[in-house]
């Protein structure tokens, strides 16, 4: 083999394996933040008023690619360079939404994405926080919800223990306080918020479970559903938003469910008897009901931990939040479900049927997802 075709063959090796390395970088980034907005998991926290739904003006035209782009800020010019389209409407639509922002004191003016979105590493290492707190808290919360357990015991509603935890207090009571600190802002269309009255953010990769809260409110009146992705098929044939704002209505109205066809409906669920009357639990906000007092005990350790351990302006630096809020809203969350799923592990607080093997369940696991809160906080 002559010394030509040694130093081609060489040259060639090394331009594979230059090449090789390219594209396995190129891999990553595309794996730490992938490209198809469905691979992402999409959440809002917000009170509903909306003008244009976040999930659908992220996914139009090509909103996704401009707000991935622009993660770590880009001029107008930078973004044509890469062969990314856009018109300033659409910017300013972005804008409008709580998207995008303009940073006005560089020239030329620099794009930059307010939407919270996390990558693979960014999301493991916010979660990595946030689940030695769940840790920490436990001790703190342990007596508690075995008093709260008990409470349910009592009144034959121990099996909707985890799903009061989870939406009467680790995401319902706590929300008062901590609005009332000005972690977040109250739910309103406002100057500030002109299309979306919440907090919108996503991040990959989807979580193996989670579980949220839908309330249908109004007269001092909470429906209130937890639910989660595996049973949501199940729980949509009965518990859709219609019909829980009916119920509102039903129980404001006559204290129990009248509407024939919607009682036949809801009997196999369990949550009302053959006369419409709810049997459900009915937490009522006042100083006589011992399952609020121990929930709103809870929730007030909760907020002053959460107080105490979330440094905002850390984790606004470290993950690139746009504000405090957003900071702790998608912090919080992310805390949220790791404390349930600490729980879980040991033993405090067990998965219902419905969440831990959705296949499973039945119209009676589906119905224990449900209860009602009546009355005005108090502190």
């Amino acid at each position: 083999m002559n010394k030509f075709k040694i130093l081609w063959i060489a040259a060639f090796l090394i331009f594979s394996l230059f090449n090789c390395r390219k594209v396995k970088e190129e891999i990553k980034m595309g794996e730490n933040y992938p490209f198809d907005f469905t691979r992402y998991e999409a959440l809002r926290f917000s009170g509903g008023q909306e003008i244009f739904s976040p999930d659908k003006i992220v996914a139009a035209d090509n909103n996704w690619e401009i707000l991935l782009s622009c993660l770590g800020g880009k001029t107008r010019e930078e973004l044509q360079e890469k062969g990314i389209g856009f018109t300033e409407s659409q910017l300013m639509l972005l804008k409008a939404m709580g998207f995008l922002d303009c940073v006005k004191d560089t020239k030329p003016e620099k794009l930059i994405t307010a939407l919270p979105i996390l990558g693979f590493s960014q999301k493991q290492a916010l979660i990595q926080k946030v689940r030695n707190l769940a840790g920490e808290i436990e001790p703190e919360l342990r007596d508690e919800i075995k008093k709260l357990k008990e409470a349910l015991g009592k009144t034959g509603y121990q099996d909707y223990l985890y799903s009061i935890f989870f939406s009467a207090v680790a995401d319902g009571i706590v929300w008062f306080p901590f609005r009332a600190q000005g972690f977040v802002k109250e739910f309103a269309l406002d100057q500030d918020r002109p299309l979306f009255d919440g907090v919108f953010w996503t991040y990959y990769p989807k979580r193996d479970f989670r579980c949220g809260t839908n309330i249908a409110l109004g007269n001092d009146v909470f429906m209130i559903l937890n639910w989660s992705d595996g049973p949501m098929e199940k729980i949509q044939e009965v518990f859709h938003w219609d019909n829980l704002y009916t119920l509102r209505d039903e129980f404001v109205e006559h204290g129990r469910v009248v509407d024939e066809e919607l009682k036949s409906e809801l009997i196999p669920y369990g949550v009302v008897d053959n006369n419409g009357n709810f049997t459900v639990p009915i937490i009522k906000m006042e100083t006589d009901d011992q399952i609020f007092l121990i929930c709103r005990s809870l929730a007030a350790k909760i907020v002053g931990f959460m107080g105490q351990k979330l440094d905002l302006d850390k984790l606004q630096e470290e993950f690139g939040f746009a504000d405090k809020e957003r900071a702790f809203v998608v912090a919080y969350h992310e805390w949220m479900w790791e404390l349930m799923e600490y729980l879980d592990k040991q033993g405090l607080i067990r998965k219902p049927l419905a969440f831990a093997d959705p296949g499973k369940a039945g119209p009676r696991d589906i119905g224990k997802l449900f209860f009602i809160v009546k009355g005005s906080f108090i502190q």
